[in-house]
């Protein structure tokens, strides 16, 4: 069965636009799901750039309203002190616990195996030859499921204690996996140790394929996830990033696939999604997935002669403000260890960094590509 994805029109960050878009794109999940969030403890959380604290608000108004018997809301934010500043207010005015993932613990859970599929199983066992078919049934007999690249990943506790998690995003053009959507987010939710042997598989061309061996981690987890595209992060143009729109739904790679069709890609462009789908993550192409709401076709239409969506570019990034307070902290996390201080001023180390744009990602106002 095809994931459902809902796209409601919001036009402002106004109390009431929100509270009205949030009910209208959880009614239908509400009617089929009576019940399944009472009593249940729900992790909450967000990555850089943060949603607008409106939208986080509703969020968590909506899971009390329908009975959550704990809500505890976690990030990883590595700048914009004054955005946190602002939730953690919001957090305390509405009695939820807000963990900050640097500084929890972390279960260390063993990535599962998953079955890739090749051309020959997507053609059926019929138009392989004797042996294979013989190979492959021995296999399925024998519970082999195939191959990761993984060992293990570590997940903030707050996650794997909870019944259920709920990731509430922001919708942006991400330069470490071209789109930052709910998989991408799992590089803010692991310790550093986990985030730099994902990064590092880069450089043998599997950083998509490592980042959904710890998304699957999740997976099974997340109730719904939440894209707040009403002020978008695609580009430097204020008049693009008025995109006007949330995003809801309990598939998150479904909920990548119609990000990134928004923002100017096809979905099997973004290789996070075409693999996802290809090894039953969900529906990571969008002609695999159905919409409710608002008219999608109508809001493409609208949107898409204001995109000027550029594929990244693959280049070093540089240093473009010397808050070395920020970046001392920051420097820590590259994974090749390619951000170094040098006769008083930080520069990115040409001969060491991966142009994985993980610095990028997480202080677009320090470094820039």
């Amino acid at each position: 069965m095809a994931s459902s994805i809902g796209l409601i029109r919001c036009n402002s960050y106004d109390e009431k636009d929100v509270k009205d878009a949030i009910k209208a794109i959880t009614t239908p999940f509400s009617e089929e799901n009576k019940g399944k969030i009472a009593g249940k403890k729900i992790a909450v959380y967000f990555d850089f750039p943060a949603p607008d604290v409106q939208i986080v608000r509703e969020v968590i108004n909506y899971l009390k309203k329908e009975g959550a018997s704990k809500i505890t809301v976690g990030t990883s934010l590595f700048t914009g002190q004054e955005d946190l500043a602002r939730f953690k207010a919001l957090f305390n005015e509405m009695g939820v616990e807000f963990v900050n993932f640097r500084e929890s613990q972390y279960e260390k859970l063993v990535v599962p195996l998953m079955k890739e599929k090749t051309p020959e199983h997507f053609r059926g066992y019929g138009l392989i030859s004797p042996v294979q078919y013989s190979r492959e049934k021995q296999y399925d007999k024998m519970g082999i499921k195939g191959k990761r690249i993984l060992k293990y990943s570590f997940l903030p506790i707050i996650l794997t204690d909870s019944d259920y998690i709920v990731p509430v995003l922001k919708l942006k053009v991400s330069p470490v996996t071209g789109l930052g959507g709910v998989v991408s987010s799992v590089l803010n939710t692991v310790p550093t140790m986990t985030r730099n042997q994902i990064l590092i598989n880069k450089l043998k061309y599997q950083l998509e394929r490592s980042l959904l061996e710890a998304y699957a981690l999740i997976k099974d987890r997340i109730l719904f996830g939440v894209i707040d595209g009403v002020y978008s992060d695609i580009s430097e143009d204020e008049e693009i990033n008025k995109m006007n729109v949330i995003l809801f739904g309990e598939d998150g790679l479904a909920l990548d696939s119609v990000s990134s069709v928004l923002v100017g890609y096809r979905s099997r462009d973004i290789k996070t999604n075409k693999i996802g789908d290809d090894i039953g993550l969900g529906s990571g192409l969008f002609s695999h997935l159905s919409m409710y709401g608002d008219s999608f076709l109508d809001f493409r239409k609208e949107v898409k002669n204001r995109l000027k969506f550029r594929a990244g570019v693959k280049k070093i990034p540089r240093v473009i403000d010397q808050n070395k307070e920020v970046i001392a902290k920051l420097e820590q996390l590259c994974p090749t260890g390619a951000i170094k201080l040098k006769n008083g001023e930080y520069q990115i180390d040409r001969a060491t960094c991966i142009s994985c744009m993980f610095c990028v990602q997480i202080a677009p106002g320090l470094f820039k590509i």
